[in-house]
């Protein structure tokens, strides 16, 4: 899977990585607001092609509204939607979306807009998230979203605030595999969400790589972001 990359994802480098056997590929991050509201913001952010499948479009959203009408406005052109709660920069910050909207207090809010997009639509509803500060924090996120109607959850091994660890789970450092392969054990053995969908994201830069995180966490797919930027061929 290659994940969601602004300024990397765009159509015609989706177009290569499936050539190079990619089999599921996600837009680059588009503002579900503005996608909703503005023709021209969707001419500009969303091209594709009939070559272009299966296609995920990744949405950043902080309203039920916002993200299931960007949704049904994309159903058409895509295979799945996507929320957006993986995304630790300081636009994300100011814009109150992306992975800070992970906190207990936004909870209710995500599980919302996870839970109208699966009704709005009738294609899958995809989420990618981040760590939470613990591993059962990380699994009760997981069981919300798998219950509001997520089919599909893509983890990135590491922590929000990244950037101010040193080590494991820090921006630079390993993500920490074993937490997906926790997850992935315990979910499957829940006849709840033996059916859904967990991909392991981070510490996919070579093919050995992915061969090696597969084998360790079990995951059902796996994402690489850098990795398939430096090697399209990755796969």
């Amino acid at each position: 899977i290659v994940a969601p990359m602004v300024g990397a994802s765009e159509l015609p480098f989706r177009l290569l990585c499936r050539k190079y056997g990619a089999q599921l590929i996600y837009t680059p991050m588009m503002m579900a607001s503005e996608f909703v509201k503005s023709e021209e913001y969707r001419l500009k952010e969303f091209q594709t092609t009939p070559f272009d499948r299966p296609l995920v479009c990744h949405f950043a959203a902080n309203t039920p509204e916002d993200f299931s009408r960007a949704a049904k406005l994309a159903e058409p052109y895509c295979d799945a939607i996507d929320l957006n709660l993986g995304c630790p920069q300081r636009t994300a910050y100011l814009g109150h979306f992306g992975s800070y909207l992970l906190d207990v207090k936004d909870r209710p809010l995500i599980v919302s807009m996870v839970a109208a997009a699966s009704v709005a639509v009738k294609i899958p509803i995809f989420v990618k998230i981040r760590l939470l500060g613990t591993y059962e924090e990380t699994l009760q996120l997981c069981q919300q979203l798998y219950d509001a109607g997520a089919s599909l959850i893509a983890i990135h091994a590491r922590y929000r605030a990244s950037y101010l660890r040193k080590g494991a789970g820090a921006r630079d450092g390993a993500a920490l595999l074993d937490q997906i392969q926790r997850l992935q054990q315990e979910l499957s053995q829940c006849d709840d969400y033996r059916d859904k969908i967990l991909v392991t994201n981070g510490n996919t830069k070579t093919y050995d790589d992915v061969v090696k995180n597969l084998e360790l966490t079990k995951a059902d797919g796996i994402m690489s972001a850098e990795g398939i930027l430096d090697n399209p061929a990755l796969y």
